[in-house]
């Protein structure tokens, strides 16, 4: 299921997820991702993706290299992927893009063994199957797509702290895959994927409609020769968002969108490798527009558009059998017409040594520059984030890293371990700090509701893998902070990032008896921070809350457990079929993803909030052939 490589970056078998733990019947390769070292668990509406303390942002997230920005459908339970469109996944705890993060990127199709190829997977929540055909002897064609029908039998699980949802989604890949040399591969790839919802809050006499979704598109040409290789990448990548809120006779909307024109390529030759990158950007940050309240109107927000443009250089040299370098350096430009342009220089330095049966260790050390942000009232899985641009709202990102790794193989390679520790400090970070009574009871200002500072993200990881015989997983236990200093007289001090989860340890085993197969996934996580209120009034006929010291309180630790029941009822070189039967959280523990306020005899109240995803069992269908 997983394998490794020597500069830290993890392959995933795409197909191989088909037997871990289902959620409402859906394989996800992002849900597996978090179960990753250094990869922070997420509560069922955190939709982001926190690898070594950073941001969901702050990652680079493709399709073979097309950046998406909108990755996760609806309270982040699954994403935007078709696990059926792609045989590999690639993770790393660092990306080569402008980014301060790690990288995901979903594989295209390469190969097809045979004229037509399919696979199906249908689920009582969901259905999504493949096709894929040969044209001639040198390309073929591969189609999928995926489609939900929640609301019909999940119903009375579809609720958010006693408020109904109604939901749905899709997606659609397109890929044309043509060969014309053994050593050449031409790719035509399309994704379309949206989403609705419609939740209706009863607690706070509130209708709230959600949409949602992305376009991406591109062509790459990639060339494989014994010691040369070159890729180059053309894309469109586009994603929108649309939020509509009423509450008694106020109406909010709020419309953004993000859309990129660009151009990737990289070179290797020998020791040697180099990469450019070249991006347009147009942006619209979230833009209100408000009625039936005091602060009726449109917002106004300007459009953002920008350039960024990156060159890199790289050399690996061989010192001795054992040692190895890699030093590299980066130049990289951004400029707008809101302000002067930013110029940046990227050294990165890393030092490995094979001590061979006693195992590797790998040092590195070097700086990551972003110029664009994501932000937003809220990250529980609803598109209520947005993106915006370095320069009318703050300068670049940045971060100084630097990693120390270990790997070694114990008892003839039957098991492997790793330990690894890294610390961050990233600099010219933004965080949001308004609300959505704030949105609708006073006027916008976008630079007013955003905190300016720096952040410091530290910590270790360990983690042992079996790999190979019938019973295959891994234990890892991460152990790290994520703090944040904000350069505003309200926030002194130093506070926990929102996605901060001190101590995180997963478990994952999978046991495979001829046509039967068994596997469980088991989740431990400190608890996230959260900023409790200290009083409450009432101004215009609403609660206005006033809060205490930032993300001084702690919500309850995060347990799961979830296991599932395969059978293959054949399986051949011609075809496989078979049903997966799961249960998600079977522990019943309801995990808190948010607090509520209300109104009781007592007062003014708050407490945990919750969605009851607890014994949630799923049976899916699935043939390939």
């Amino acid at each position: 299921m997983l394998s490794s490589s020597y500069e830290d970056a993890v392959n995933v078998d795409v197909g191989k997820l088909q037997n871990l733990p289902k959620l409402l019947g859906n394989t996800d390769p992002i849900r597996f991702v978090r179960l990753l070292p250094a990869v922070q668990t997420n509560s069922e509406c955190d939709s982001g993706i926190h690898i070594q303390g950073c941001d969901n942002a702050h990652n680079d997230i493709s399709l073979g290299g097309i950046p998406v920005y909108g990755v996760n459908h609806l309270l982040g339970l699954f994403s935007v992927f078709n696990p059926s469109h792609y045989g590999r996944m690639t993770y790393s705890e660092s990306s080569p893009s402008n980014r301060l993060g790690g990288r995901v990127m979903m594989s295209l199709p390469d190969t097809l063994d045979k004229k037509v190829t399919g696979e199906l997977d249908a689920s009582f929540m969901s259905s999504q199957g493949s096709l894929a055909f040969r044209l001639g002897d040198k390309s073929h064609i591969r189609f999928s797509a995926r489609g939900s029908y929640l609301n019909l039998l999940y119903d009375s699980w579809m609720k958010v702290m006693d408020s109904d949802l109604e939901y749905r989604f899709g997606d659609l890949n397109f890929t044309y895959l043509y060969t014309p040399t053994d050593k050449d591969r031409v790719w035509f790839d399309l994704y379309f994927g949206n989403d609705r919802v419609a939740l209706v809050e009863r607690n706070f006499n509130m209708d709230l409609s959600v949409d949602w979704g992305n376009l991406a598109g591109g062509v790459h040409w990639e060339h494989n020769d014994d010691d040369f290789s070159h890729r180059h990448t053309a894309f469109y990548s586009g994603y929108e968002s649309f939020v509509g809120v009423v509450q008694d006779d106020a109406v909010a909307q709020l419309p953004s969108h993000i859309r990129s024109f660009g151009y990737k390529g990289n070179l290797r030759w020998g020791g040697f490798k180099s990469a450019a990158e070249a991006v347009l950007y147009d942006v619209m940050p979230q833009n209100p527009h408000i009625e039936g309240v005091l602060n009726s109107g449109d917002a106004s927000v300007p459009l953002q558009k920008g350039i960024e443009v990156s060159m890199s250089a790289g050399y690996t040299l061989p010192v001795t059998d054992r040692l190895s370098m890699e030093a590299s350096v980066k130049g990289t430009f951004f400029a707008n017409p809101d302000t002067r342009p930013y110029w940046g220089v990227l050294p990165d330095i890393a030092v490995s040594y094979d001590m061979f049966r006693f195992g590797k260790l790998r040092a590195a050390y070097g700086w990551r520059r972003q110029h664009i942000f994501q932000t937003g009232l809220s990250n529980i899985g609803l598109p209520v984030e947005f993106w915006i641009l370095s320069g009318r709202y703050g300068r670049p990102q940045s971060s100084q890293y630097a990693d120390l790794s270990y790997e070694a193989e114990l008892f003839n390679g039957a098991l492997s371990l790793s330990a690894g520790a890294f610390g961050k400090i990233l600099y010219d970070q933004i965080e949001y700090k308004g609300d959505l009574l704030d949105l609708l009871l006073s006027k916008y200002d976008l630079n007013q509701n955003l905190l300016r500072g720096k952040g410091w993200n530290y910590g270790v990881n360990l983690m042992l893998h079996k790999q190979s015989g019938k019973f295959t997983g891994w234990i890892n236990y991460s152990l790290g902070r994520a703090v944040r200093r904000f350069d505003n007289p309200e926030y002194q001090g130093l506070y926990p990032a929102n996605h901060e989860r001190i101590h995180d340890l997963n478990v994952v085993a999978s046991y495979q008896s001829g046509r039967w197969g068994y596997s469980g996934t088991f989740v431990y996580a400190s608890g996230l921070p959260f900023t409790a209120p200290r009083s409450f009034y009432i101004s215009s006929g609403q609660i206005v809350a006033e809060y205490g010291e930032h993300n001084a309180r702690r919500m309850r630790p995060y347990i799961r457990l979830d296991l599932s029941v395969s059978c293959s009822f054949i399986k051949n070189d011609r075809q496989e079929n078979g049903v997966n039967f799961s249960i998600y959280n079977v522990l019943g523990r309801y995990n808190d993803i948010m607090y509520k306020l209300f109104v009781d005899d007592k007062g003014f109240i708050f407490s945990n909030g919750s969605i009851p995803l607890i014994y949630m069992p799923s049976i899916s269908y699935y043939h390939k052939f």
